[in-house]
């Protein structure tokens, strides 16, 4: 009967202690990826304005967890490891501030940022895909499309897909591969609309 009671009193303080210990929570970012150091801005003598109209997100990535997909069918919550803010703007932040790296002295700016002037190019994205697997990739899918000021008729649509090699199995590796494929994106477009 004593031994019972032990095992239960047991039990009981061990139960107790794992409901009350939290685990750790994290919050992530994405990384703008800077150039200017490594040359890569795209040279050019026009001065353009790159209005970006739209950057559309599928819902599945409408969580703040970040997203594992551990197959073509089935997708994963991470536990603990949270977006510091919708993916959706970071991605836009970071996409802006990467482009306007690579296409100096022009400069794309969303809507709100447009203060009255003229936009040379317009620019719409529609990400399809962002997030990481298990075997160790970042992939982001887009379609994105841009046409000329008052020429919406002269559209261009393109899709392309980016895959980043994570170099560690952790949630700070998977952000900075993410970042790494929205950084090599803005150069595609970049390369794209500054000829």
């Amino acid at each position: 009967m004593a031994f019972k009671k032990t095992y239960l009193l047991l039990s009981l303080c061990i139960f107790l202690v794992a409901c009350s210990s939290n685990p750790t929570v994290s919050f992530y970012q994405l990384k703008f990826i800077d150039t200017e150091n490594n040359n890569l801005a795209v040279p050019n003598t026009k001065n353009l304005t790159i209005l970006i109209h739209s950057v559309k997100f599928p819902e599945y990535l409408d969580q703040p967890q970040i997203v594992i997909r551990e197959s073509a069918y089935k997708l994963k919550l991470s536990e603990n490891q949270y977006w510091a803010e919708p993916l959706e703007n970071e991605f836009t932040r970071v996409f802006t501030e990467n482009l306007n790296s690579r296409i100096t002295p022009n400069h794309a700016v969303k809507y709100s940022e447009l203060h009255g002037d003229k936009a040379d190019i317009h620019l719409s994205i529609k990400v399809l895909q962002l997030d990481v697997n298990l075997e160790g990739e970042a992939t982001l899918s887009v379609k994105w499309a841009y046409w000329p000021e008052g020429n919406i008729q002269n559209i261009t649509r393109l899709k392309n897909t980016y895959q980043v090699p994570i170099k560690y199995n952790n949630y700070e590796s998977k952000v900075e591969a993410q970042s790494q494929a929205i950084a090599i994106f803005s150069r595609a477009v970049a390369d794209t609309l500054i000829k």
